[in-house]
């Protein structure tokens, strides 16, 4: 029975989670409340806090989870484009493949990790820290990939690899902001374009 309680335990904070990313990505955090997220999941509000000390507890755990998640998923599309292609295209390729998973979204959410950034990092220092953790983990990857594309001469090399990978990210980031405005992904592709066939290339 105590293992049996101990898996519920679990699928309902797992409940929580999925509900806590879906209405922080559809209202963002603080017009999603604790009420709405217990209902939703089926549950007394009280019982909330049998999972999660206090709202901001929540919101980086599912930081966390969406980080998990979608890190999870890049690292497979980039492996997987990366047995086509050399590093450099498997990065882009990565990248297209999200924008046409953006294009075909009736609602343009963008990145949730961007859209928190602008929210709550001056609210809430714990989910500012959560956020930089999870932010950095994209980095690494861009820097590791843009590092391979230096050494095989096909990324300018006279700047690191983490300034690129922080350019990447920023441009990145920006162009899903436009999207938002705009509902399409037409930003994203700009922006993509500038930065594989032009910025990041070595110089003439």
């Amino acid at each position: 029975m105590a293992r049996k309680k101990s898996a519920d335990l679990e699928r309902t904070k797992q409940d929580l989670l999925e509900v806590g990313l879906s209405l922080f990505e559809q209202k963002g955090f603080n017009a999603t409340g604790i009420q709405e997220i217990a209902t939703l999941t089926g549950i007394p509000k009280g019982s909330f806090y049998n999972y999660f000390s206090s709202k901001e507890d929540f919101g980086v755990a599912v930081i966390r989870y969406y980080t998990d998640i979608n890190m999870e998923r890049w690292s497979n599309s980039l492996d997987t484009a990366t047995e086509k292609e050399d590093s450099y295209k498997a990065l882009r390729m990565a990248f297209l493949a999200i924008t046409e998973e953006y294009r075909c979204a009736k609602i343009k959410k963008g990145c949730l990790l961007g859209n928190l950034a602008a929210e709550i990092s001056e609210a809430s220092e714990e989910c500012r820290l959560a956020l930089q953790q999870s932010v950095n983990e994209y980095k690494t990857i861009l820097a590791e990939h843009l590092l391979v594309g230096q050494q095989m001469g096909k990324v300018r090399s006279d700047l690191p690899a983490q300034c690129l990978a922080d350019l990447v990210w920023d441009c990145w980031q920006g162009s899903l902001l436009r999207m938002k405005i705009e509902k399409s992904v037409e930003p994203v592709n700009n922006n993509l374009e500038l930065l594989f066939h032009h910025m990041l290339l070595p110089p003439a």
